[in-house]
């Protein structure tokens, strides 16, 4: 029967050259997809170098893990770790809570995994997040949708608002419930690793404390300090963020979130996040692709937009009382390299930010749970070599990071293609909450970018665009716009 099927699909693609083309790519990826998965290496093809790592016990002198860094991605990873029975180390700078600067959402993937550390119920009854139930965006060209989520996604919402104040400290407290050793106060200045006993020194900064352990993690944040110390990441952060609190009562904003294109600023983008009490966070991200703007105009967009946008505005009203601007640097993309012996790189230390979003808490807290059981298994075993810890580089990189290509790549098409921005907010008009909520799982990366490929999104956002093109040919565009009553 498959002899027979191969002979008919080659006789076919003999007959039809397009089709050849396209039977030949996709036979191309299938291939190298199995091959992947056949050559794929496991831990275990690793010789055992230090098998007493097996007994889960603590071990004298010294942590298994020590995590450098306690936000999602260093607390999440001490979470799942303590929860294995694994002796980690935390390591945090400052004291819990603490800030940190960026647009506070919160996506699906992230949801699940506080649901699972059972904080998901606690943050919302202490009424320190907020579920977004109404949300959307605003095109470049003025077209805007705003719809609603809570039905079509039941359980698990699309985004809340948190402010990293209190996420953090609820990750990082669930971390050390669960048995991680939490240390405040204690930022890092220095780490050195003893090849020959497998252990690395942590040393604190002010302090002649310091601390041994068998693995360490870098999960300090985007400038990735310690991990640049090493030599293991090798580039400067490419983005940045900005943020400011608007005061309760003081704005228009009627809806939970929304994300406005401004034409001049693609691929960046600002947006509006409701939080507990009507506060709202505005923020702006500038990302890389776009060589009219850099970092060092964050301080401008912020305010123009602000000022001069005249949805931004119109949302913020003329009473509107907003902090001081904060901001922050972004890794995004994913670094080449987020591994070396007896050392990982995790969170946006090791760029784990979407390119095309901004966005890295999820991210950040769905590498750290990888880690966390990667590293178990690694020290069932008992070996942390350079190549093993590859397989952890690659576990994330299929997970997540391959996707930051397509990211890229888009970004480029929204900088010198505005109207796909707005063709697509046509269509999530047209099609509704359902288009929108697949869209949303597009943009968080829940489901890969290429998605966007497939017929439900390029047939409807195609015609969109025809569309468009034709009205503003014969100056008859309509700005199609749904706002929350």
């Amino acid at each position: 029967m498959a002899p027979e099927f191969v002979q008919s699909l080659l006789l076919f693609a003999s007959d039809h050259p397009i089709y050849a083309v396209v039977i030949t790519v996709l036979s191309l990826f299938v291939l190298r997809s199995l091959l992947k998965k056949l050559l794929k290496q496991k831990i275990t093809n690793f010789p055992r170098k230090f098998p007493e790592d097996r007994d889960k016990r603590s071990k004298e002198g010294f942590y298994d893990v020590a995590v450098v860094g306690a936000g999602p991605a260093g607390s999440t990873l001490g979470y799942y770790l303590a929860k294995a029975g694994r002796n980690c180390l935390l390591l945090e700078k400052k004291k819990f809570p603490r800030d940190k600067y960026c647009g506070d959402a919160v996506c699906k993937t992230a949801i699940e995994i506080l649901m699972d550390m059972g904080i998901y119920e606690k943050l919302i009854k202490e009424n320190k997040a907020r579920v977004a139930d109404a949300g959307g965006l605003c095109s470049p060209g003025g077209l805007s949708y705003i719809g609603r989520s809570k039905e079509i996604l039941g359980e698990v919402p699309a985004a809340l608002a948190c402010k990293r104040w209190w996420l953090d400290e609820a990750i990082a407290m669930a971390a050390k419930r669960a048995g991680a050793y939490l240390k405040e106060n204690s930022g890092v200045r220095d780490a050195v690793f003893d090849a020959k006993a497998g252990l690395w020194t942590v040393y604190l900064e002010d302090s002649d404390k310091s601390y041994k352990a068998r693995v360490l993690v870098c999960a300090d944040g985007a400038p990735s300090k310690l991990a640049t110390k090493l030599g293991i990441v090798k580039r400067p952060p490419d983005g940045s963020c900005s943020r400011a609190y608007v005061e309760s009562g003081t704005h228009k904003f009627k809806a939970d979130g929304c994300i406005f294109y401004h034409r001049d600023m693609l691929p960046g983008y600002s947006a509006l996040f409701r939080h507990p009490n009507n506060e709202l966070n505005y923020c702006v991200y500038l990302i890389p692709g776009n060589p009219k703007v850099t970092n060092d105009d964050l301080p401008y967009w912020h305010d123009f937009l602000m000022k001069q946008d005249p949805n931004i505005s119109k949302s913020l009203g003329p009473g509107a009382k907003l902090e001081r601007m904060k901001a922050a640097s972004l890794r995004l993309g994913g670094e080449p390299v987020s591994h070396g012996d007896h050392v990982l790189v995790v969170g946006d230390a090791a760029g784990m930010i979407d390119p095309m979003t901004g966005e890295g808490i999820h991210h950040a807290m769905e590498a750290g749970k990888m880690a966390a059981v990667f590293l178990d298994e690694a020290m069932h075993h008992g070996n942390y070599d350079k190549d093993v810890l590859k397989l952890y580089h690659e576990a994330w990189m299929d997970k997540f990071g391959s996707d930051f290509k397509w990211s890229f790549a888009i970004c480029q098409l929204l900088y010198r293609f505005p109207i796909l921005l707005d063709a697509a907010t046509a269509a999530i008009a047209r099609k509704g909450d359902k288009f929108l909520a697949a869209w949303a799982d597009i943009m968080t990366g829940r489901v890969p970018k290429i998605h966007l490929l497939r017929p439900e999104f390029v047939i409807v956002i195609t015609f969109e665009l025809v569309s468009l093109i034709i009205k503003r040919a014969l100056g008859i565009e309509k700005k199609r716009e749904k706002k929350l009553e």
